[in-house]
């Protein structure tokens, strides 16, 4: 039954585009289950630069990974402490890419500016973005 409720949960996060909650429970459905790279979003709701990150996720980095083939999922860090240990996170915001094969990728501690997320995305699904395509 709980596998049908976290299921259906992950299900109601994409129909209705809400940001992907990763927690020490749903790790195997998220992570391991997933055949795209997912970045995840190591946050705390007391921390400033992690809310501000929060809502570029929440406002245009999930929609936009999304259309590129990329998961995008946030974990709090005081609600998960097994992922935060697992994932040796240390200080938030930590954001990190794991790949399908589980490798862990462009591992980041802290805010950066909106550009270096959206042009992670492009890497990660190597289509590169518009102006990359244009331009480069």
């Amino acid at each position: 039954m709980r596998t049908f409720i976290t299921q259906y949960n992950i299900l109601m996060q994409m129909v209705y585009n809400l940001s992907m909650e990763l927690t020490d429970k749903n790790y195997t459905n998220i992570i391991k289950n997933n055949e795209a790279p997912v970045f995840v979003d190591f946050y705390s709701p007391t921390c400033g630069p992690c809310q501000m990150l929060t809502q570029l996720i929440d406002e245009k980095l999930e929609t936009y990974a999304k259309d590129k083939g990329v998961t995008v999922a946030k974990c709090d860090v005081s609600r998960n402490p097994k992922l935060a240990e697992a994932f040796k996170v240390q200080s938030v915001p930590f954001t990190i890419v794991v790949m399908p094969n589980e490798k862990l990728k462009y591992p980041e501690l802290g805010l950066k500016d909106n550009a270096y997320y959206f042009n992670l995305i492009d890497k990660l699904s190597g289509k590169g973005s518009f102006f990359s395509r244009l331009f480069g």
